[in-house]
């Protein structure tokens, strides 16, 4: 008997062995691989009254998690010919929007493991992912848009009188607080209009979308109300006159502490697909690094976009209560890396 080195039948029962260990460990953790990888998801679009399919809907996937709170910007699946998709699911929870024209926006949760008790009530469609099987169909009915019309009357917050020809625009969204920031997602026209002699518009209010309208003249702060559900038949927006001062600005190199020329000073206004502010305003450095006095307007917020050839973009919020007629407000910028 041989206590050197195992025979070969040793090595082959020692071999199989370690072989059947390893495919038990991969036939147990068969199922949890199987729920780290997407899923398909089939979908059928069709028309809540007809019944007929819809094609052309875009489908958003949006995975929420803690890196990805806000829907992402990848191409959405669209319907084909017959009302069809198919949306790969991941194993996280999951909203899917869906979109087209003169249709209603629908929706779909897809849950991890269970749908939250908060969110069981409702009509809207949810769906667990460990249950989700290849070859089912959830058909998914939309509902055609309706218009309501609804008369905007635009006030002087301090006296009452009607403010004519002010700008009224009414854009619609969805998840966001502001029109236009989920552009390319095919949502109704902006109404752009001008009130009359009795400080009076009217616009449409969409079904399905959060509605905005808002109210804006040369001297006057911008002013909105926001539209959800059974939109009223008339509105009346109280827009304040603003109060101005004037302010030099003085652009600085960070490092150096030199003057910067060139650099452009502008009020920031967040992305919201509206047409620019009309109390905007916009001021250029000389040699010297300073603006022409600037009129600026107590709005809230109040930030400035500093942006110069050669430096990082800057933003700084400013308090106007602050400011001081006349007043040099000195900012400093930084000098762009040789990598940017």
């Amino acid at each position: 008997m041989s206590h050197g080195h195992p025979t070969p039948d040793r090595r082959v029962r020692g071999a199989c062995r370690d072989a059947t260990v390893r495919l038990a460990i991969l036939v147990a953790c068969l199922p949890f691989l199987a729920a780290c990888f997407p899923k398909p998801l089939d979908l059928q679009l069709q028309d809540a009254q007809t019944g007929e399919p819809v094609a052309g809907v875009a489908l958003h996937k949006h995975a929420v998690s803690l890196l990805t709170l806000l829907p992402s910007r990848q191409e959405p699946v669209r319907s084909d010919a017959t009302g069809a998709a198919r949306v790969w699911v991941p194993p996280l929870n999951t909203n899917i929007t869906m979109l087209r024209p003169g249709y209603e926006p629908a929706s779909i949760a897809v849950f991890k493991r269970q749908v939250p008790a908060s969110m069981r009530s409702g009509d809207r469609t949810r769906l667990v992912f460990e249950e989700i099987k290849e070859g089912d169909v959830v058909p998914m009915p939309l509902r055609p848009v309706t218009r309501s019309p609804v008369r905007v009357r635009v006030e002087d917050a301090a006296s009452g009188d009607p403010l004519v020809d002010a700008e009224v625009l009414a854009g619609t969204f969805l998840y966001l607080p502001a029109p236009g920031v989920e552009e390319g997602w095919g949502f109704p026209d902006l109404q752009q209009l001008r009130t009359d002699t009795n400080g009076a518009a009217g616009v449409e209010c969409v079904s399905g979308f959060r509605n905005r309208v808002t109210a804006r003249m040369p001297g006057h702060a911008e002013v909105f109300m926001d539209i959800r559900e059974d939109p009223p038949e008339s509105i009346s927006l109280r827009s304040r006159p603003l109060r101005w001062k004037p302010v030099r600005f003085e652009v600085l190199d960070e490092k150096r502490g030199t003057p910067v020329a060139d650099a452009w000073v502008t009020m920031d206004e967040p992305r919201r697909g509206l047409p620019p502010d009309p109390n905007a305003f916009a001021a250029r450095t000389g040699p010297d690094g300073l603006t022409p006095p600037v009129l600026i307007p107590d709005l809230v917020p109040l930030v400035i976009h500093i942006r110069a050839p050669g430096h990082r973009d800057r933003r700084e919020a400013l308090e106007w209560t602050a400011l001081r007629g006349d007043d040099i407000r000195t900012v400093w910028i930084r000098r762009k890396g040789w990598f940017e």
